[in-house]
């Protein structure tokens, strides 16, 4: 059965909007997976040591994999994009996937927690997934998406232009 999953794509290493279009690129060759739309490029100040900022962006799929298969793919995306493990969890990356969402889902276990644990906490996840779902609610807080992002203190997360990411929000169409 197809579910819709929101990913969270973030990069403050090196050609970061590349990067995320390369992100983009790979999942759209996932089999089982088809990219449904995209949210515009947010930039945002780092969480935790002092490091580049971000650009991120939430991407909506149509998937007929388990949670846990997804994850395994996403990090080998990562590790071809240029990621290695760190010592530090809150270190710079030069790409970041994270499922966000899962179609209402919760998935609670040692290496995946779905919804994401600090998605309400987060404006640089909210605001993009915001423009994707605003109605969608968080299946443990029981709030939508907007009330989410409503509740949030003012971050630093700002739009960016973009000049390789697709327009947006795309919506991808079969070619």
């Amino acid at each position: 059965m197809n579910s819709t999953v929101y990913v969270g794509l973030g990069s403050n290493e090196g050609d970061r909007e590349a990067r995320l279009v390369s992100a983009l690129d790979a999942l759209a060759r996932i089999d089982a997976v088809a990219v449904l739309r995209c949210s515009s490029l947010f930039e945002s100040a780092p969480v935790g040591p002092p490091q580049p900022r971000y650009l991120n962006a939430v991407v909506e799929l149509e998937c007929a994999l388990p949670a846990q298969r997804l994850l395994c793919i996403l990090q080998q995306i990562e590790k071809d994009l240029g990621r290695l493990p760190r010592e530090s969890r809150w270190g710079p990356r030069p790409i970041d996937l994270d499922i966000l969402l899962w179609e209402g889902e919760i998935v609670a276990d040692p290496h995946l927690q779905v919804p994401h644990l600090e998605l309400h906490k987060r404006r640089f996840a909210l605001e993009p997934l915001a423009e994707l779902a605003p109605e969608v609610t968080h299946p443990v807080l029981g709030l939508s998406v907007a009330q989410l992002l409503a509740q949030l203190d003012p971050q630093d997360v700002q739009r960016h232009e973009s000049t390789q990411w697709p327009e947006t929000p795309l919506t991808v169409t079969e070619s």
